[in-house]
């Protein structure tokens, strides 16, 4: 079964509000991220729990600075001050899919990591570690082909992609590639830095 792109969205956006309330990362990922027109799941990063005693919980600012910062700001601050990061992905992935399944959209537990929603679609998770984050977002983003090529051009430059405390535009600007938003990579092949 397939889902339009605006459905699966929002019912991420509602799962991304739950586990912000617990103050975890939450990114979405796969097809939905590439924004193809209809997708079959809605693919989640997760990351880790921030501590409470943070002095940059995003429950610290007032509603008028927290409107005024964007998503991005407001994660990059809180990994600034990051404290008592959890970096033991099973201990990480335990505690995210507990807490999944107690959501409330939740109708049953597919598998380890999936679980299907009251509104007919299903959520897959893929708890992450912090410094892992940003690598596991690109390379589940995907399509399959396109992190396929990029990693076989890094093989051919005897180079290996950095898989901590990346982000994605390193990842291709490191072998002089533009980089390509989620919705372009359906080019398999990203264009070289200055060419047209």
């Amino acid at each position: 079964m397939r889902f339009n792109y605006r459905f699966a969205m929002e019912e991420y956006e509602k799962v991304e509000k739950y586990l912000d309330g617990y103050e975890y990362r939450c990114e979405v990922t796969g097809s939905l991220r590439r924004k193809r027109k209809d997708v079959g799941d809605i693919d989640i990063v997760v990351g880790n729990q921030l501590s409470l005693s943070d002095p940059l919980s995003i429950h610290k600012y007032s509603d008028s600075t927290q409107k005024s910062m964007n998503k991005s700001e407001i994660w990059s601050k809180r990994e600034e001050v990051r404290l008592e990061s959890k970096e033991n992905l099973e201990e990480v992935e335990r505690e995210i899919l507990e807490l999944v399944s107690k959501y409330s959209e939740v109708e049953r537990r597919i598998n380890h990591y999936e679980f299907l929603l009251k509104s007919g679609i299903s959520i897959h998770m893929i708890p992450e570690i912090s410094k892992h984050f940003n690598y596991t977002l690109w390379h589940s983003t995907g399509p399959k082909p396109h992190v396929k090529l990029i990693k076989k051009i890094y093989n051919e430059k005897r180079m290996e992609i950095d898989t901590e405390n990346t982000v994605e535009k390193k990842i291709y600007e490191d072998i002089d590639l533009e980089y390509l938003e989620p919705e372009e990579r359906y080019w398999l092949m990203p264009k070289e830095k200055g060419k047209n």
